[in-house]
């Protein structure tokens, strides 16, 4: 990142995909999906440009391996996912997966002055296979980082989502039938979510522009804003 860059939000897109074995049968739709929704974040680099520089983060986990397929990549040079990097097998360390995640990225955007986190967790099953972090851990790593302004969306099937993401302190969740079309639309209403969360950013700092604002005050702006974009886009 040069001088400029680091004036402007650095944005970072982390997707948490579960590539446990029962993904197979959604395997085509989770990979279609995941490109559309670069494919967004891209658009949005574009037409934000003055504003936001887009990183993407893609984690695909299961009990054999947890694979960084982008870390971090600029989303102008992240490639679209093949069929060949998202072969599910194996069980759910859901756990484990969020708290590495998590963890690592916290490490890296502690040092940046506006960073905007976006987290979005997507499984077909619930957790059965951590060995390192525990429901309570991750829970609390998650609380943490709310308090700086990250967002967290949850998308299960299989499962009550909803309750399940509460155990977690997450409030954005959404259910998905286990079929290729309902994973291909939970996708798609996160790829919604974040354009409109990334326009009001925009907004949010083309009205502030000459107001100094804390990091406290900037985080819960971001918060809200996260919000703001889920309950619009539930509401359609």
């Amino acid at each position: 990142m040069n001088k400029n860059e680091k004036e402007k939000t650095q944005v970072f897109n982390v997707i948490i995909l579960d590539k446990s074995g029962s993904m197979g049968s959604i395997r085509e739709a989770a990979v279609s999906g995941f490109n559309e929704t670069l494919a967004g974040i891209r658009k949005a680099q574009e037409t934000y440009a003055d504003t936001q520089t887009h990183y993407v983060s893609l984690v695909a986990f299961c009990s054999c391996e947890m694979k960084e397929i982008y870390d971090k990549a600029p989303v102008t040079e992240a490639r679209p996912l093949e069929m060949a990097d998202y072969q599910p097998c194996c069980c759910t360390p859901l756990y484990d997966a969020m708290g590495f995640t998590l963890t690592k990225m916290q490490k890296y955007v502690q040092d940046v002055k506006d960073a905007l986190v976006v987290v979005t967790i997507i499984t077909d099953g619930l957790e059965n296979a951590s060995k390192e972090y525990t429901g309570a851990a991750v829970k609390s790593l998650v609380e943490q980082l709310k308090e700086k302004g990250w967002s967290f969306t949850y998308m299960g099937a299989n499962q009550d989502a909803v309750e399940v993401a509460f155990t977690l302190s997450i409030r954005n969740a959404r259910n998905f039938d286990y079929s290729a079309s309902g994973a291909k639309m939970a996708m798609a209403k996160d790829r919604s979510t974040r354009m409109n969360l990334f326009r009001r950013v925009h907004d949010f700092h083309e009205m502030n522009a000459d107001t100094v604002m804390s990091e406290a005050d900037m985080a819960q702006s971001y918060s809200a804003m996260a919000d703001e974009a889920f309950d619009e886009e539930e509401g359609k």
